[in-house]
């Protein structure tokens, strides 16, 4: 029987669990010194900040770069506090606060998690899960997502509206898309609601308290930028809800069961879709999406998995509209950990289940954990070769190469990899989707949405494409570049990359291993 322990052991495995919440991405952090791409547009408009040029990412530009205002502020507050523009130094202290945050999720969802094996099985998976560790720590504002969203779910299964609400503000404050966390949860909570049913009023002041939170940021963007919604929501926004994804919402249920679905995804490596990977692998991701599934329709789980499972899947419905990319994803995985914990533990003690039958069940769970494990242990292989290769060796010295070539900071730069390469080389980046380039949002808008129409239309002095990018002009396209664009330099790591024997995901490295950068040439004389 899935019996508690005694308090004295009880409280040891606790702490230990809590310690190694903290210990475990700090540890996936040191041994890949990965930094997110995206962080370094972040940063650059913290230390804009921080030197009085607003908080914008070009100087002179107002421009809402950037997505979390936390991922923003903090750093710019780090940097300002150390006296530091060094962005590993900043980053540094971001990630000690990171793992302390991620540690107090794990604290709230230790305290609500019934009996032995589901608090055993939720920090296996927890602890072992890649994307958190690396998300959490890398510069992303992954880790105070999670807080929120578990001070959320917590909050709501006690009742404690006003709580719910300050986590529903924290989650503002986060990414402006906070509001999906809380609101999947208010949902699931109505599904399940114990031994009093939310009503009206204790929607309204959860949604109240957290608007008043949320407001003076509301208000100050709002009359900063000149409207609330960020640039990068603009940007990204020109992929989503076309006819393709209405057709994904619509097959959602029967995908989620039968077929395979982003939520099974949200499982598996960060960068799974590049390839590089045993195609088997899906099925760890399928495995544990119906496992929280069931657990949520099982009346013999425990309230709190329940409502945790049935927030996961509405967050797939939630993932299957947004952009496929993988830090979207921990916050709804660890709500289907504490699900896919407490249905197993529901299971086992089951008085219908055979000797045989649980046996089958610990072998299942184990097994989906040593995946994980492997996961864990896989990416960060790969993570910490891209770092030093691809960031580091390509990215970061494409952006010092610019910086010194170019004529002046007023010098403009057309590419996608906007993070490494436009903080190194500080200069007018225009970049696609057009996260810092409101011109080119306003040009895929209109339907130019090629890399060749865009640089054709912007007609910027330098241009950095991958040969993948390069490869796909059309031939008038291809003419009109050519006549305008001089090869200037060539970084290609490929062979760097193909001749590492255990490279996990390779694929993903092959993709940003070869780069070309482009001068604009002066027009002919006549």
């Amino acid at each position: 029987m899935n019996k508690p322990a005694t308090p004295g052991a009880s409280v040891l495995r606790s702490r230990l669990i809590l310690l190694l919440a903290v210990l475990v991405p700090a540890g996936f952090a040191v041994l890949t010194g990965n930094i997110w791409e995206d962080f370094f547009i972040t940063f650059r408009c913290s230390l804009n900040l921080v030197h009085g040029h607003g908080l914008v990412y070009e100087a002179g530009r107002t421009v809402h770069a950037f997505t979390s205002p936390i991922g923003v502020l903090l750093p710019a507050g780090i940097s300002w506090v150390l006296r530091t523009d060094d962005p590993q130094a900043v980053l540094a202290a971001f990630r000690l606060i990171a793992c302390l945050t991620l540690g107090g999720a794990w604290a709230l969802v230790a305290g609500r998690t019934q009996g032995v094996v589901a608090l055993a099985l939720a920090a296996a998976f927890w602890l072992l899960d890649v994307k958190l560790a690396a998300y959490a720590t890398n510069g992303m504002e992954t880790a105070f997502l999670v807080f929120f969203v578990m001070l959320a779910w917590r909050a709501l299964l006690d009742r404690r509206v006003g709580l719910a609400g300050l986590a529903l503000g924290g989650l503002m404050w986060t990414r402006p898309d906070g509001f999906v966390f809380v609101g999947t949860l208010l949902i699931a909570v109505t599904f399940f609601p114990g031994e009093s049913r939310l009503g009206w009023r204790d929607w309204a002041r959860t949604i109240g308290v957290g608007a008043a939170i949320y407001a003076p940021w509301i208000l100050l963007a709002w009359w900063y930028y000149g409207s609330p919604v960020p640039n990068t929501i603009l940007a990204k926004g020109v992929q989503m809800f076309d006819v393709a994804t209405l057709k994904a919402v619509l097959r959602y249920p029967f995908a989620f069961v039968f077929g395979r679905n982003v939520a099974h995804e949200a499982f598996l490596p960060p960068y799974y879709f590049f390839g590089g990977w045993p195609g088997q692998l899906w099925w760890h991701g399928k495995l544990l999406a119906l496992a929280a599934a069931a657990a949520a329709l099982w009346p013999r789980c425990a309230r709190p998995a329940r409502v945790a499972g049935a927030a996961f899947v509405l967050g797939g419905l939630y993932l299957t509209v947004t952009p496929a990319a993988p830090w979207y994803c921990p916050a709804w995985q660890v709500l289907a950990y504490v699900a896919v914990g407490g249905g197993v533990a529901a299971l086992w003690d089951w008085p219908r289940l055979s000797r045989p039958g649980r046996l089958v069940t610990g072998a299942v769970a184990t097994g989906l954990v040593l995946v994980q494990a492997g996961i864990f242990v896989s990416v960060s292989a790969q993570l910490r070769v891209q770092q030093r290769v691809i960031e580091w060796g390509v990215r970061r010295e494409i952006g010092r190469e610019l910086h010194r070539a170019a004529r002046g900071p007023q010098d403009t730069v057309f590419l996608e990899s906007l993070g490494y390469i436009g903080f190194y080389a500080d200069l007018a980046m225009r970049d696609t989707p057009g996260l810092c380039a409101p011109e080119v949002v306003a040009l895929r808008r209109a339907g130019n949405r090629s890399m060749g129409g865009l640089i054709a239309a912007l007609h910027p002095d330098w241009a950095v494409l991958r040969v993948s990018e390069y490869a796909v002009f059309t031939p008038a396209e291809l003419a009109s570049f050519q006549r305008d664009y001089g090869l200037w330099a060539v970084h290609d790591v490929r062979s760097e990359v193909n001749a590492i024997a255990w490279l996990p995901g390779r694929d993903f490295l092959l993709f940003d291993a070869y780069y070309t950068v482009w001068r604009r040439q002066p027009p002919a004389a006549p």
